[in-house]
């Protein structure tokens, strides 16, 4: 047998709670009706701008680093530490850099980079 509820007054718990879902029931209509009025493809579209603009502003690009073996002579790693400390390079800094160089270079035709090495 299910309870007669109507003769309860709102100071019931069970009256308040029971008229606070009507009302969050009657707020997620009207939410629903709103929504099913705006063509959808516009919908669809505005509320990806919305979430991906934020986010892009928010969340700066991660650069991912990885550790790169590379196999010389001891004396040939001796060296480059030197020259790059000489001009206040890290070992990374002046390989990235002189990397970088040799395919601008490259890029600009003034050099030729072949397994035999650095042509003009």
């Amino acid at each position: 047998m299910a309870k007669d509820f109507s003769k309860y007054n709102d100071e019931n718990p069970v009256m308040a709670i029971l008229e606070k879902a009507k009302q969050e029931e009657a707020a997620k209509n009207d939410a629903t009706a709103i929504f099913q009025s705006i063509p959808q493809e516009k919908t669809v579209s505005a509320v990806q701008q919305e979430v991906t603009a934020p986010q892009e502003a928010q969340k700066p690009e991660e650069i991912k680093k990885i550790l790169m073996n590379i196999s010389i002579r001891e004396t040939t790693k001796k060296e480059w530490k030197m020259f790059f400390l000489e001009h206040d390079l890290s070992m990374t800094q002046g390989i990235e850099t002189a990397v970088e160089y040799l395919m601008s270079e490259v890029k600009k035709n003034n050099i030729k980079l072949s397994k035999g090495g650095i042509t003009k």
